[in-house]
């Protein structure tokens, strides 16, 4: 599956913590738009999604493809924004501002969640409260996939060329997101990316657990 996305400019700039400006670079725009196809490949398809942290919304084409309502929630108060850029291509959203640890959803809202590059900033005390609510709003049976890079050397190394200093966003690793996703889903698929490297060295993790 390749990333579907708006033509270069249409996106939202939603904060410098967003990483829109990655995904047209040569060679590492490449691996930007790779992560965030495999992890949309593992959801099932279905009547309504829900993105955490959807940042300028790099996913939303392809989602439009799965499930007949796209909902979104993120930190940052651009959502009116996002929605305009998506509006003018034919595409309609919900989305709203908020916290993962808090979600303003009823229970069993959602056939599926999907949070890309989210789990990581969260402290070890925060991945369980984020788990325990994306749980709460999926209906009995949803689907919930997680994607976050790897902690190491050679990634921290590669960011820092970007002008990225990953250590103020890269709080828990993802084995410590891994750990804490199974104590409240049934975790079945674990890819490391690339798949021909060691784990030690993964440039990206896609997750997928059901309730």
């Amino acid at each position: 599956m390749d990333l579907q996305m708006l033509a270069a400019g249409e996106y939202s700039w939603t904060g410098e913590a967003d990483p829109i400006r990655y995904y047209r670079l040569p060679l590492i725009g490449r691996l930007f738009q790779r992560r965030v196809a495999r992890c949309i490949a593992l959801l099932p398809r279905g009547k309504r999604v829900l993105e955490l942290g959807y940042g300028s919304g790099v996913s939303f084409l392809n989602l439009a493809e799965r499930y007949e309502e796209i909902h979104g929630i993120d930190l940052h108060d651009r959502a009116s924004e996002v929605e305009r850029s998506f509006s003018e291509n034919g595409l309609t959203l919900k989305l709203r501002q908020g916290s993962i640890a808090k979600l303003p959803y009823e229970d069993g809202s959602f056939d599926a969640a999907l949070a890309i590059s989210i789990h990581e900033e969260l402290p070890l005390h925060q991945q369980e409260e984020a788990f325990a609510e994306v749980h709460r709003v999926l209906r009995p049976g949803g689907c919930y996939v997680v994607g976050v890079p790897g902690v190491n050397i050679l990634m921290n190394a590669a960011l820092y060329m970007l002008g990225c200093n990953i250590g103020k966003y890269h709080v828990s690793t993802e084995a410590d997101v891994i750990a804490t996703m199974r104590r409240r889903f049934n975790v079945d698929t674990t890819q490391f990316l690339p798949a021909f490297w060691p784990q030690s060295l993964t440039t990206y993790v896609c997750i997928r657990g059901w309730k």
